[in-house]
């Protein structure tokens, strides 16, 4: 009995001390707010309680109207469940129903929160593809789902389920919306990504109502009016249509503009039966006089993913955007604000902060609508950065004492000119050694010899400059005090006119006079993945495929020794302040002693390590999970620390040396903030016995 006391308290005294506890960590979310909203639901009867699904699984909530956002819960075990339509259940508020698709993986299905949101079950057709959801208001436990495969209904809340289109039917699949008539629950309207269709039997038979429709609509949203069930609307890639008669035929609304076709939803006003909304690709349009006139009602660049009128002030419209979250009107489209107010989920690629003012920091997104955003301010407002882009999101952003640099996908080296207010390319010197003549006693040699033989550099040499545009692929930057380097798959880059123009740099061998770049046995310019400066900026550490370049003299002489992983993509490097090098990368983390001549891998191994960033003395590494670890004595133990919350991968980690901040920046959620130096006095560094202690 007493071994087995002892032996639980050293387990409980090893998670008080391997884990930085949560309280300690006071992490911040900064933005940038919005993102894609790929549906929107309400509690019935207002817009007060509302519900939100994005692209990626994630449910959240607003108890305001919209006012604020908070992450409730997420659909689906992976990160590419496509939330694609949400209702409420009348009868109660705290009950949810939700469809979903998935991008790769095998799932999707329809799920149902009783608890508002914070947790979802499967109740029903797992593995496939469901694109809309609709609930009978006559009989809420009615329930029809439209899939990629069929129209499926439930007569009891979800659990039990039926197909009620036929299996195989060569018109009857690739659904992409549902109605269901408000007095007649067995009366199912269902549009394919061909034509709609019509049941007034439940499903057991089934007739396409198509007249006057353009053959080979993709329907994506059926209304019905609630006040007259045999007006229909329907929304589809080649227009917006209405039928008085339940479907029989159709006419098409006139006065959109042919490139505004890719209607994603149609709405009618409740209060006012003339006036309907078209949320399209290319913004939300607006008739009065029931479609005999139309106007555009927001920019034209917005893309409508979703909306919802308030039913009891029907000038107060909500609308879920791509990219740009929630946006609200109180005066029937006249004027809009964002309503992002606890929801931040732009796609962020890459992140650079000002390490001497980490209140600034850029982001890169994964649209080429808004590339990059900047704050100046900790977050709280951002603004566009792309001006002057020609080629979309950049592969990687980087912060100069200087400003922005950006690296381009294609390739080449850009800055930001805060002056023009646009981003501009930089110049490459390309520098030929022209040799001085030979001298008449070296021509009368190589006569009398019959040896031709190269003449050394004189005196008399010239060096020819042209400037060329930099067109090299630039995987990393460092910056000293007089030097900035880049790291590029042509090599390695040196600017001493703090970026405006760079040089490449020869990788003159130690022991050695002769002069040449850097090169493999094919005679082809080695990649540099990675550069780093350590203390003084005088020793430069660059990476390459197989190898770890060092030189101590500004980089006159280098010294080779081999990396103990063969780096694939950009590995992440680190000099602690006792000289430690630190080298992290998909294979895990490894740390050498003696400048790379040996190394040993420390047990963070069953990571791939997404990044590194030095901050308030420490060095913290991330993983492609998110998972984050961080050392204070030059890499000899690691402590576990928690991370913000947030679910989904790591995108990069940043530090603002001034203000002692840690920053990370979630792939979906955006950026967060962390005062390291409270956070980290907060913990006590791993001992040998920890798993995540250097081996």
């Amino acid at each position: 009995m007493r071994a087995l006391s002892h032996c639980y308290l050293w387990v409980v005294l090893l998670l008080l001390v391997f884990v930085i506890p949560s309280s300690a960590q006071n992490w911040r979310q900064v933005g940038p707010q919005g993102g894609d909203v790929q549906s929107l639901a309400a509690v019935p009867g207002s817009t007060q309680v509302l519900y939100m699904g994005t692209s990626d699984g994630h449910v959240f909530g607003s108890t305001n109207g919209g006012e604020n956002w908070q992450l409730l819960g997420r659909i689906g075990a992976n990160h590419d469940d496509v939330i694609m339509s949400m209702v409420v259940d009348p009868r109660s508020k705290d009950t949810i129903y939700a469809t979903s698709w998935t991008l790769s993986s095998r799932g999707g299905g329809v799920y149902r929160s009783a608890n508002a949101g914070h947790t979802w079950q499967l109740i029903g057709l797992e593995g496939h593809a469901v694109r809309a959801i609709a609930l009978a208001p006559s009989n809420p436990d009615t329930i029809v789902a439209a899939a990629t495969d069929g129209v499926y209904r439930s007569m009891d809340s979800g659990k039990t389920w039926n197909r009620i289109s036929p299996e195989n039917h060569q018109d009857l699949r690739n659904f992409d919306s549902v109605a269901i008539d408000p007095h007649e629950s067995n009366t199912i309207y269902a549009g394919t990504y061909h034509l709609p269709w019509k049941t007034v039997d439940g499903g057991k038979t089934w007739s396409p109502i198509h007249q006057g429709m353009v053959d080979d609509s993709d329907v994506m949203s059926i209304t019905v009016d609630q006040n007259a069930p045999s007006h229909l609307f329907a929304s589809a890639c080649s227009g917006i249509y209405h039928s008085a008669d339940g479907g029989n035929a159709w006419t098409k609304f006139k006065g959109i503009p042919n490139d505004s076709r890719r209607t994603v939803h149609i709405l009618q006003d409740p209060k006012r039966p003339r006036t309907i909304y078209a949320a399209t690709t290319e913004g939300l349009w607006k008739t009065s006089d029931d479609g005999a006139n139309w106007k555009l009602v927001t920019p034209a660049t917005w893309s409508i993913l979703s909306i919802l009128i308030d039913p009891v002030n029907s000038d107060r419209l909500i609308l879920g955007t791509e990219r740009l979250g929630v946006q609200v009107s109180d005066n029937g489209g006249v004027s809009y604000s964002a309503a992002n107010q606890g929801f931040s989920h732009r796609r962020i690629v890459d992140a650079a902060v000002d390490p001497q003012h980490s209140e600034r920091a850029i982001v890169v997104l994964t649209t080429s609508f808004e590339p990059m955003l900047q704050t100046s301010d900790g977050g709280r407002s951002w603004s566009p950065l792309g001006s002057g882009l020609k080629s979309g999101p950049p592969r990687h952003v980087f912060a100069s004492p200087g400003g922005w640099f950006a690296a381009p996908g294609p390739g080449g080296l850009i800055r930001y000119d805060v002056a023009k207010g646009s981003w501009v390319p930089v110049n490459q010197i390309m520098e030929t050694v022209a040799p001085a003549r030979s001298s008449h006693a070296a021509s009368m040699k190589k006569i009398s010899t019959g040896k031709s033989r190269s003449p050394a550099i004189s005196s008399g040499s010239s060096v020819a400059r042209s400037v060329v545009p930099f067109r090299a692929k630039v995987n990393d930057m460092t910056f000293g005090s007089d030097a900035w380097f880049a790291a590029s798959d042509e090599g390695l880059f040196v600017s001493r006119d703090r970026g405006m123009n760079w040089i490449s740099v020869p990788f003159t061998p130690a022991q050695s006079t002769h002069v040449s770049p850097m090169i493999d046995s094919n005679s082809n310019l080695l990649p540099v993945r990675t550069v780093r400066l350590s203390t003084g900026s005088s020793y430069i550490w660059v990476v390459t495929p197989k190898q770890l370049e060092t030189s101590g003299d500004h980089g006159k002489t280098w010294i080779s020794r081999p990396l103990p992983f063969e780096s694939r993509g950009t590995p992440h490097l680190d000099i602690t302040n006792d000289g430690t090098v630190v080298l992290a990368g998909e294979q895990g983390l490894f740390l050498s002693h003696d400048s790379g001549a040996t190394w040993r891998q420390a047990s963070l191994s069953e990571l791939q390590i997404r990044d590194l960033a030095p901050v308030n003395g420490s060095i913290v590494a991330g993983g492609n999970d998110g998972s984050l670890f961080f050392t204070r004595d030059g890499a000899k133990t690691w402590a576990h620390m928690d991370g913000p919350a947030f679910d989904n991968s790591l995108a990069a980690l940043r530090s603002g040396d001034s203000a002692n901040e840690l920053v990370v920046a979630s792939s979906t959620e955006g950026l967060f903030l962390l005062d390291f130096g409270l956070a980290s006095s907060a913990a006590v560094d791993r001992d040998a016995t920890s798993p995540a202690s250097s081996k």
